[in-house]
């Protein structure tokens, strides 16, 4: 089954690149919303991680809990500032929310240097959960009044599935503060809602009577006839078909432990036991699968990963028969005849860290479980069936407790043809909720996404490049540090140095000021300019330019002092507070980098991903580790020149010097228009005369040229053109 990205989808995921706005995706049983998380994380370029409201959901979407990630306490949250009231249950309030958290450094700076958290299964998501999230975020990120502490949030799930768990003593305690348990009651929800995107192309099913059908309980619109219809599939010999490769879709844990259990001792062979392998860190409540798995020949199993070999021979929910155990190995057989050889599969505890080379985050790997990916399948519970894909089953659904249990049953067969009841459905149905109808009802359509994309992107980028060029952080990181000096001389050996860091500092402070008259331009160019983008584009570049070396001579010079500080005893702390100083401001470095990157892509049209940030940061790394050596001072843009005079292509030297391509062609248009490089040599002739054709004296930025010309005209192009068309008019 392959996957293509709807249009919705890909506005969608536009959407979470170019805007910080919150995202609740949503869809159908078998839309792709697990694919379009995987596309995300692959495709974005922001800072993400995925968290899950409990283990199991947190390891099949290859992420962590919300727990772990954010130390979340257990049991209810009250959203203010009360004592806990003294009941037989475990409530937290903003009162004690703070009171026990032990964050390191290292933990405190992956938090406040996300851009997105990914929540899947969110229909698991309570209320006061995510409040406490918000909270939380707040606090940690040091951004009190900013919902979640100004981080992107994506929600991805299916409410009209299986609602949150709430005790009832806890629900006599929220109840006062929240319509309903569902996410979206959440006060932080409330002035900044999210939008609300419905993934409508169905992969699971093709039948449009199954799928129409499905839409009907989903939205629990079922008619009576919807209901007489399935009832004709009951069967009350249903039991005789479980050895032709139906599973039985239960309520409750008990009925299918107790069938699969049944029907394992009914078989007359060997039992053979395969042990998990656990190694490091990996707790009980995440465990995909059993400790031990028990097999016979001819048992009943079901796969729940798909291929890891990309073949397709099996997927999560396949139905096979065990053809041949040994304790070497498992071999299983399909319907159709296929046999395919079982290999153990590793999933991982995870937890994310900072990378202090490329300032992006990692995947630290805490702990596996290495076990064969299969479970008896006689049974299986509505509940754990979610995620997983039928030909056969048989449903008996007489116990259904919850609003959403018979929709997700009939939801995991891929067509009618395989369907059996081995109880009937009852008549009424599940009633939604009213604040449940309503959210419904909030669904943005494809057009609506397309309209507003442009000016929430024109507010994210004007928040974007504002926030990168404030150096007031790195600033106020510097003064601190120079007012450190406070010792006497003679009881510090790091007072010594007092002086030398006044005099550096002092060449360095007045760049905020020109970075203040720098946002004051951007602000300008975004109100004043209908076509911003291409303008704000080269401003950036040039203000990159600029602000960069000023950053690594301040950096090298930090490191050199501290070089030379090696063989010094007593300043360990001061050594320390260097390298913290140096780190800071190599951030700082890789975040200009990073808006360029983005600007430039956007005003193109592309996609930046991970891989382009990665690339860019081990550049920018590799020339923070070189050795020191005494300073060049061949001005950049002559480097360039001569690389390109070389033989070296613009995209070589981008590479080799750790800058983006738009960069170089600003160096090397220089010498167009001193004259002394032929802009043929740099662009197409055909495209040159094109360019210059939308040139002249009245012309007042290459912004405004860019804007006439379609994309496959870049903006190194347009800038080179111009160079070219001021040379020409010096020399006449």
């Amino acid at each position: 089954m392959t996957f293509e990205l709807s249009e919705i989808a890909k506005t969608t995921a536009n959407y979470i690149n170019t805007t910080d706005r919150h995202i609740f995706l949503t869809g159908k049983a078998g839309t792709g919303k697990t694919t379009f998380l995987k596309y995300i994380i692959n495709h974005s370029h922001k800072k993400a991680v995925v968290a899950a409201p409990t283990g199991i959901a947190a390891i099949n979407a290859e992420g962590v809990t919300l727990h772990s990630l954010l130390q979340l306490p257990f049991g209810a949250f009250i959203p203010e500032r009360i004592q806990p009231p003294d009941i037989n249950a475990q409530i937290t309030t903003l009162f004690n929310l703070f009171s026990n958290l032990r964050f390191n450094a290292s933990k405190r700076n992956l938090i406040q240097e996300l851009e997105l958290l990914i929540i899947d299964e969110v229909s698991m998501l309570r209320a006061d959960l995510l409040d406490c999230i918000d909270h939380m975020l707040r606090y940690l990120r040091k951004r009190r009044n900013e919902p979640f502490g100004g981080l992107q949030m994506l929600f991805i799930g299916d409410l009209l599935q299986l609602p949150p768990v709430v005790k009832e003593n806890e629900w006599n305690i929220l109840s006062q503060y929240y319509a309903s348990s569902y996410f979206f009651e959440a006060r932080a929800l409330k002035d900044n809602p999210p939008i609300h995107v419905e993934l409508d192309k169905i992969y699971r099913q093709s039948d449009e009577k199954f799928i129409n059908l499905l839409n009907r309980f989903r939205e629990n619109k079922q008619t009576q006839e919807d209901i007489a219809f399935l009832n004709t599939l009951y069967r009350p010999d249903s039991h005789a078909l479980a050895s032709d490769g139906y599973i039985h879709l239960t309520t409750h844990n008990r009925k299918a432990d107790d069938i699969n259990a049944k029907r394992l001792d009914e078989l007359d062979s060997e039992i053979f036991s395969y042990p998990a392998n656990i190694e490091g860190d990996f707790p009980e409540n995440m465990y995909p699968t059993g400790l031990k798995v028990d097999l016979k020949l001819n048992a009943q199993v079901m796969f729940i990963k798909n291929d890891p070999t990309g073949e397709a021979r099996f997927f999560n929910g396949r139905i096979g028969q065990v053809s041949k155990l040994s304790k070497q190995g498992i071999w299983v057989t399909f319907e159709d005849g296929n046999e395919v050889q079982v290999s153990e599969y590793k999933w991982e505890n995870k937890r994310y860290s900072l990378n202090k080379t490329t300032n992006e985050i990692d995947e630290k790997i805490l702990g596996s479980f290495e076990q064969y990916p299969l479970k008896l399948a006689w049974a299986v519970t509505v509940h754990k069936s979610q995620g997983l894909t039928f030909e056969k089953a048989i449903l008996d659904l007489s116990g259904a407790f919850a609003q959403g249990q018979i929709y997700v049953a009939l939801s995991r067969l891929t067509s009618l043809d395989g369907l059996v009841f081995s109880s009937r459905i009852p008549n009424e149905g599940f009633d939604l909720s009213e604040s449940m109808k309503a959210f419904a009802d909030t669904k943005t359509s494809l057009n609506q996404l397309s309209e507003t994309l442009e000016s929430d992107q024109k507010n994210y980028l004007l928040k974007l490049c504002s926030g990168t060029f404030d150096f007031s952080g790195l600033m106020g990181a510097m003064k601190f540090h120079e007012q450190s000096f406070d010792k006497q001389e003679n009881r510090s050996l790091k007072q010594q140095y007092h002086e030398w860091t006044k005099t550096l500092f002092a060449a360095v402070y007045p760049i905020k000021e020109v970075s203040m008259n720098f946002v004051r331009q951007i602000n300008k160019i975004m109100h004043e300019e209908k076509s911003y983008l291409p303008i704000l584009s080269e401003r950036v570049d040039k203000a990159v330019a600029y602000f960069t070396p000023i950053l690594k001579k301040l950096s090298d010079d930090l490191k050199q002092h501290d070089k030379g500080l090696k063989d010094k005893t007593k300043i360990k702390t001061y050594r320390k507070e260097l390298k913290e100083l140096e780190q800071s401001i190599f951030n700082k470095t890789l975040a200009l980098s990073r808006v360029n990157l983005l600007l430039e892509f956007t005003a193109e049209d592309k996609v930046l991903t991970k891989k382009d940030l990665e690339q860019t940061a081990l550049h920018k790394s590799r020339e923070k580790q070189k050795p020191i050596k005494n300073k060049d001072k061949t001005p950049t843009a002559e480097i360039s020149f001569k690389l390109f005079k070389d033989g070296k292509t613009i995209e070589e030297i981008a590479q080799e010097r750790g800058f983006v391509t738009g960069t170089i062609e600003a160096h090397l248009s220089q010498y167009v228009e001193l004259g002394e490089l032929d802009v043929f040599e740099l662009v197409d002739k055909q495209k040159m005369t094109n360019i210059l054709s939308l040139i002249d004296e009245n012309t007042t930025g290459s912004g405004e040229v860019k804007a006439k010309l379609g994309d496959e005209y870049t903006w190194g192009e347009v800038r080179l053109a111009m160079a070219h068309y001021r040379s020409t008019k010096t020399q006449k």
